[in-house]
């Protein structure tokens, strides 16, 4: 078969499991580099095999390998190579969150995007850090939902309410006014359409050098992470934490109730030993 025609037939198949636009993403473009792998030679167990093996080769984490191994199994499965699967790594789940943004350094942020005037990502800091959203899920936040106090998400098969306290309202009203924003989404990029998680990601990078707050700890989930590790130690309640977080099981919110591995000296240095 045409290779243009089967990535096409492919793509259709994925969105027809109602994977997200990223999820698809993400699959084809592992599809083309599994191709580009493969050259002319038949798919078999041993090419997938010494496929798995380049991907360690290159350096890749494990949750990375895991991650482009799930995306080769749906091609395989979906071309009728269900014996070629491969077999995911295993990870030990950590048992504390390490890396955290911490409050000092979220204020820090904050402090220096409000100096330096730029509204906009001190609000979007801001309502990442108080509803524990992902940057995915910021074109949820609009206008109309700021009358409501809430918007609903839609997002990895579930469907979830997020709140926004009435201080976070405030904030984002004032940016509202000061940018002309009257209807849909309140942060959008540079082409006027909602704005995407790698822009929100390079711009959180740049402040954070620039603040003065170490870069690793901005990560992707930095705000999610501190929101849940702060409702934790704030009100103690696992159940109605991984509510708002969205999460199907507990034992994904359980990260958050243990402590880091910092926390963890300091407490073993006060020991009186």
């Amino acid at each position: 078969m045409d290779r243009r025609k089967e990535r096409k037939e492919y793509e259709e198949y994925l969105y027809q499991r109602e994977l997200s636009a990223r999820t698809v993403q993400i699959y084809l473009i592992q599809l083309e580099r599994f191709w580009d792998f493969l050259g002319k030679r038949p798919i078999s167990k041993k090419e997938t095999v010494a496929y798995k093996a380049s991907m360690k080769e290159k350096g890749w984490k494990v949750t990375t390998v895991n991650l482009y191994t799930v995306a080769v199994n749906s091609y395989l499965v979906y071309s009728g190579h269900s014996e070629c699967v491969l077999r995911t790594e295993r990870v030990q789940r950590r048992q504390c969150p390490d890396d955290v943004l911490s409050g000092g350094e979220y204020r820090r942020l904050l402090e220096y995007t409000k100096q330096n005037g730029n509204k906009k990502y001190y609000c979007l800091m801001r309502t990442l850090a108080l509803t524990g959203i992902r940057i995915s899920e910021l074109s949820g936040c609009s206008v109309e939902s700021l009358e409501n106090g809430k918007f609903t998400i839609c997002n990895k098969r579930k469907t979830r309410e997020v709140y926004l306290p009435p201080k976070l309202i405030v904030d984002l009203e004032d940016y509202c006014q000061m940018s002309n924003i009257d209807s849909g989404p309140i942060f959008l990029g540079n082409c006027g359409n909602a704005i995407n998680r790698i822009s929100v990601y390079k711009m959180l990078i740049k402040l954070a050098g620039k603040a003065g707050v170490p870069r690793e700890k901005v990560h992707p989930h930095s705000f999610r992470h501190l929101f849940a590790i702060t409702y934790m130690k704030t009100y103690s309640n696992l159940f109605e934490l991984a509510d708002i977080l969205g999460h199907s099981s507990l034992e994904t919110t359980r990260i958050y109730t243990a402590s880091s591995a910092e926390e963890k000296r300091r407490r073993i240095n006060c020991l009186e030993l």
